[in-house]
């Protein structure tokens, strides 16, 4: 059984089975932080058996702001060994999926951000972070703490997305912006969905190679090659999704061919073109 609501530009979902219930609430951010945070969900979740999900990368950054308890992150090569049990944390662009599990009960917010936006509201370079999960309040100290209390004592999921709106806002005002020459790679890059050619790119920006590398993984975590490969992965997701054939997503996509689009959903994703057309 599920429900589902709207209040004004706030989303409510909620779904009861036989071993749980999930609730879902969902906004976007306030339009003055407009390419740097994307938006919210709060969830809510309790599960009497063990719950796995595939976490995809998407080119963009999540901080998880846990009121509850912790969850495990699995090796998606051997799922019975745990790599890390984490609460709140900076979940970064990654190159290949995670897998996560809990049991029981979880409760809290997700923040998705842009790469510009976590790397001005963190203060320190994306590459700092090297594709790991970090733990938020290392990463914000007291300012993170707090954010969390103040969070998981709001009255409700408009509360805790307002405070959020007012925060972020804040923070980011105070912060320092990254290189231009970085921030306008990614944004070309994200333009063309990673269908722009580096080289091109490189030309274009009148800069080395090797500098827009460095200045780009200073930004977003990743090489311009990695996050082109990332979100050509996107793109591809949400065209199989529509039914159209395979040859003509590779081709869409920037992909060489079928196999080659392949190759790259299961490195990046887990999972082939046919499971992703399969819903």
């Amino acid at each position: 059984m599920s429900y589902r609501g709207t209040v004004t530009d706030l989303r409510l979902v909620r779904e009861h089975s036989a071993t749980g219930w999930t609730e879902l609430a969902s906004r976007p951010a306030a339009a003055r932080l407009a390419g740097h945070v994307r938006g919210y969900v709060g969830y809510r979740e309790d599960s009497s058996v063990p719950v796995r999900r595939w976490e995809v990368p998407t080119g963009d950054i999540a901080f998880i702001l846990s009121f509850g308890p912790r969850i495990r992150v699995l090796d998606p090569a051997a799922p019975e060994a745990v790599w890390a049990t984490l609460g709140s944390f900076v979940a970064t662009i990654g190159t290949s999926p995670a897998l996560t599990e809990y049991t029981g009960a979880q409760f809290g917010v997700q923040v998705n951000l842009t790469p510009i936006g976590a790397t001005m509201l963190l203060g320190m370079p994306m590459s700092e972070f090297a594709g790991a999960a970090v733990e938020l309040t290392d990463a914000l100290g007291r300012t993170g703490s707090r954010l969390l209390e103040r969070l998981a004592e709001a009255p409700g999921w408009a509360a805790r997305f307002d405070l959020l709106d007012e925060a972020l806002g804040t923070r980011l005002a105070l912060a320092k912006s990254p290189s231009p020459l970085a921030e306008l790679a990614w944004r070309r890059l994200v333009a063309a969905e990673g269908r722009l050619p580096i080289a091109r790119l490189v030309e274009d920006l009148g800069c080395s190679h090797r500098h827009l590398a460095v200045k780009l993984r200073e930004c977003t975590g990743v090489t311009p090659k990695e996050l082109a490969r990332v979100l050509r992965a996107r793109r591809a997701i949400r065209l199989l999704g529509s039914g159209i054939a395979f040859a003509a997503v590779a081709h869409d996509c920037g992909f060489s061919d079928q196999a080659h689009l392949n190759r790259d959903l299961r490195r990046i994703t887990g999972a082939t073109p046919s499971a992703w057309a399969a819903g």
